[in-house]
């Protein structure tokens, strides 16, 4: 599979279904967290939760406006999207953020089990999460095994 297979497929499938449940998510954790109102660490999960999805968010432009454009290009033949940012940092700081944002979001979830009260709000909220996690873990894996080591190569060859 091409480079650019590889990540059109990411962004159709990874890509699209993040941008579609993390805002339905940010929904659910508010009115989850206002149902419990009282509750301190609920509103904090809140927090965290919408740290993660930016973070996520700029994650997503990085890779579509500088990585994925630079990787195609080098496939065939052209050259790199002009850009101030070193690539293989931002590669290896991408792979710290799936790290990152995978354990923030399961103690996000993690929180929501243990405090807040049951409802059909947080059986939704808690079925939203599972959805983005189990796709999390096959989007990180195809970046990280097969899109990471095929820029770094691309890369490579351009020297």
């Amino acid at each position: 599979m091409s480079f650019q297979n590889i990540v059109e497929e990411i962004m159709s499938t990874h890509h699209n279904l993040l941008r579609r449940e993390l805002p339905k998510i940010s929904e659910l954790v508010k009115a989850v967290t206002a149902e419990n109102a009282d509750n301190n660490s609920l509103k904090e999960a809140q927090q965290i939760f919408e740290k993660v999805r930016s973070k996520v968010e700029a994650h997503l432009r990085d890779e579509e406006t500088i990585l994925f454009p630079t990787g195609i290009a080098l496939e065939c033949g052209g050259t790199a999207v002009p850009t101030e940012m070193n690539l293989l940092e931002r590669l290896h700081e991408m792979e710290k953020e799936h790290d990152g944002c995978g354990n923030a979001l399961a103690g996000v979830c993690q929180t929501i089990i243990d405090d807040a009260q049951a409802s059909e709000l947080k059986e939704q909220l808690l079925a939203t999460i599972e959805v983005v996690q189990e796709d999390f873990v096959a989007h990180v894996e195809k970046e990280n095994t097969k899109v990471h080591p095929m820029f770094i190569e691309l890369l490579a060859a351009r020297s």
